[in-house]
């Protein structure tokens, strides 16, 4: 059993038998940076802004599972959206870039190296969260202060990118 880390109420995910795959589904956050704005998808790309009313229902809440590979007391987790059926990747290049891949987040609980590049650190500050990209260290995931701006990664977090972020389960 592994326990969902930080300051959220503690959430059980049980592992199956050796050989076996999971037949639970990645807990599912709702994710709002400093300025409430939210994470949405547009032309496939996961883009922040405030959503109000009929925009609502766009919201793409953000999907978890653990990475047992990697230190537990970083509190390293796989993102995805779409319930889990695609991982927010930091890519390969030399910088990080975001990308969604079409990746069950219960499968990469399964993978070692494959995951890390869906891997971020959670630490929390308050109450907010920092996501900090697992393959990229020092590097963090960010929205701008603009909205339905694209989610990007910054190497200067407090400054001109907003890298704290409201994280709830839903």
């Amino acid at each position: 059993r592994l326990a969902i880390c930080g300051s959220l109420p503690c959430q059980i995910l049980t592992l199956p038998t050796p050989g076996l795959r999971p037949t639970k589904q990645p807990f599912h956050y709702q994710i709002r940076d400093t300025s409430h704005k939210a994470f949405y998808l547009r032309d496939n790309s996961l883009v922040a802004a405030n959503l109000q009313g009929e925009n609502a229902s766009q919201e793409e809440k953000v999907s978890v599972v653990p990475n047992r590979r990697l230190e537990r007391k970083r509190c390293p987790l796989i993102l995805g959206i779409k319930g889990g059926s695609q991982g927010l990747s930091c890519g390969t290049a030399e910088q990080p870039r975001l990308q969604l891949e079409d990746m069950h987040l219960i499968e990469l609980f399964y993978k070692d190296e494959e995951a890390k590049r869906f891997t971020f650190f959670k630490t929390y500050n308050g109450s907010t969260h920092r996501f900090e990209a697992a393959a990229y260290p020092g590097w963090f995931l960010c929205t701008s202060a603009q909205d339905n701006e694209p989610i990007s990664f910054t190497s200067h977090p407090g400054e001109a990118a907003i890298t704290d972020f409201y994280f709830q389960p839903k």
